[in-house]
């Protein structure tokens, strides 16, 4: 029998029934008894964060890393509205947090009452599910069912709201629910028929590799299957580590830019298979990536996905159990096959390695990844926030490890700093690099005043080309030479690192990043490292650079 708690403690007890060790929290007084019983253990460790938002970009890194649950506490109206962003992104890359929100009393719902929102309403479109607590007796089962459905066939963010008198009032002793069997979902005899048929009639397969291959952990069983059966690798959108670079089936990222050499080998393609993959607007170029006689297989644990398709063969399924499955049934590959896999893994290769791109300014985006891949090493995380520097990342940097990319799938950007900070909690013995523009920093970059009070070894690498990147981009492809609206005055950020108790250092042209990162690597706490570039250079893609003109001409 548990003894009496008071609803902050049920609340915790429940948690830790899940072997949750890590909440990212905003104070908010709606739920200090929450915080009190934190104060009084040591078993679930507790980040402040200054804003909502970066709670739950945290949450959502760290669950990237952790494959559990990461949860979130927040006060009321201001402080959930600010958590939103945080759930969409979340949810657009299936990733498994709890936020609680602490509510009005109930006695005052339904009146306007002082901050007061109806959060089913609110949170219904973009998190997998909304819970309402409506007394202190299920408040453990709802937790314990939260907890349990974030991580159940597609992962996912799930709202709780309980009011502050459950938090506050009773005392009891509820039982804890013990935690749900895991699910698992395996693929039909007949569909696996189905799909070993096609693989194998198949003359140039590429498989679709998404965001379940991660939280599966299924990268051997990956490897595996793309070995027995020669088809290619593409990575969705913003899952460019589920598959290593340098392996020869690997064909490029599907990514907001595509590739001559990636397209032609999408067009060659005569049977996609999409595995752990919702096949995003992003991976799919607007939903116009399948052709005409191009057969597709998809692989994913919730079936509501394959109706935006009609695909050849639909297993809900998990991915590690479809890809041992299939591994064991289909047929080795013919000479032909591989030889133009083999044609495309290299081209892919050659458009990574550095070139003699040109740029504008003194700082050259390709030779500054160079310099960090020399120095770096594999198992390294780099958090990308949104951003058209991210690009040259994308291109020039080769990720042969698993959990080594983190950003935000849904676009939102102000997720690179308070990404790094779940990344590090998750990972405390790897290294953390945080690649962001200066425009997503002055977003959530105040979050740097919690890095240094966790004292979190996170490197920030701050790509300032004082403008709004991807917007000009956009304005210039549109009415050529205008800026309006683009152009960013933004402050000395190595000065403003020191204002927070970092280590900096400024670069200003491509040979001084090599020093800058070394003296970053060997500080032993937090450092940052500003990059000055030029806003004509955002972007290693044709298609993406603005025209040639200098925003800061007279």
């Amino acid at each position: 029998m548990n003894p009496s708690m008071n609803g902050g403690e049920v609340l915790l007890a429940t948690l830790r029934s899940r072997a949750i060790d890590t909440i990212f929290y905003v104070a908010g007084g709606t739920y200090i008894t929450v915080l009190e019983a934190l104060s009084r253990q040591n078993t679930i460790r507790a980040i402040g964060t200054r804003l909502e938002s970066s709670a739950v970009f945290a949450a959502e890194a760290y669950a990237s890393i952790a494959r559990k649950p990461a949860c979130v506490f927040v006060s009321r109206a201001p402080g959930a509205t600010n958590a939103s962003i945080g759930i969409h992104t979340a949810m657009q890359s299936s990733r498994p947090l709890v936020l609680f929100v602490a509510n009005i009393p109930q006695a005052m719902k339904q009146r306007e009452a002082f901050q007061e929102i109806d959060y089913r309403l609110m949170y219904a479109p973009i998190a997998k599910a909304v819970f309402d607590v409506n007394s202190f007796e299920e408040l453990s089962h709802v937790t314990a069912r939260a907890l349990d459905l974030a991580v159940s066939g597609r992962p996912g963010p799930i709202v709780v709201s309980v009011s502050r008198d459950i938090l506050d009032g009773p005392t009891g002793a509820p039982p804890i629910p013990r935690p749900a069997a895991p699910v698992r979902a395996g693929p039909d005899e007949a569909g696996l028929a189905a799909a070993v048929s096609l693989i194998d009639q198949a003359a140039h397969p590429v498989v679709i590799a998404g965001e379940m291959i991660d939280f599966e952990n299924a990268h051997r069983e990956l490897q595996a299957f793309a070995e027995q059966t020669g088809a290619g690798v593409m990575a969705a959108y913003r899952q460019q580590d589920v598959f290593s670079n340098d392996h020869p089936a690997w064909l490029g990222q599907l990514g907001l830019n595509r590739s001559e050499h990636g397209e032609r080998a999408l067009e060659a393609c005569d049977l996609l298979i999409a595995i752990g993959t919702r096949f995003d607007s992003v991976t799919t170029d607007d939903y116009t990536m399948l052709r005409d006689g191009q057969k597709l297989i998809m692989v994913y644990p919730d079936a509501a996905v394959f109706s935006q398709w009609q695909p050849d063969v639909a297993l809900v399924a998990h991915t590690r159990s479809t890809l041992n499955a299939l591994t064991e049934r289909t047929a080795p590959p013919d000479a032909q096959r591989l030889a133009w896999r083999d044609a495309a893994h290299q081209a892919e290769r050659a458009f990574g390695e550095p070139t003699d791109l040109a740029v504008h300014g003194a700082v050259n985006m390709a030779g500054v990844i160079e310099a960090f891949k020399a120095q770096v090493g594999q198992e390294a995380i780099l958090v990308a926030d949104a951003g058209t520097f991210g690009r040259w990342i994308q291109r020039f940097y080769r990720y042969t490890q698993p959990d080594t990319s983190l950003g935000p799938v849904s676009g939102a950007m102000g997720y690179g700093v308070p990404g790094g900070i779940g990344a590090a909690v998750a990972a405390p013995n790897r290294p953390v690099f945080v690649w962001v523009g200066d425009g997503g920093f002055l977003m959530t970059g105040q979050e740097a005043a919690v890095i240094v009070q966790e004292q979190l070894p996170i490197k920030i690498i701050v790509c300032d080309n004082s403008a709004w990147g991807s917007i000009l981009v956009s304005e210039q492809k549109r009415f050529p030479g205008l800026d309006y609206g683009t152009i960013l005055r933004s402050p000395d950020f190595t000065t403003l690192g020191e204002g927070y108790g970092m280590t900096t250092f400024r670069v200003e042209t491509t040979d001084e990043f090599a020093g800058a990162l070394a003296g970053a690597m060997a500080t032993p706490g937090p450092a940052l490292i500003h990059l000055k570039l030029d806003s004509r250079d955002v972007s290693p893609f044709p298609a993406t650079a603005p025209e040639d003109n200098n925003p800061y001409k007279d």
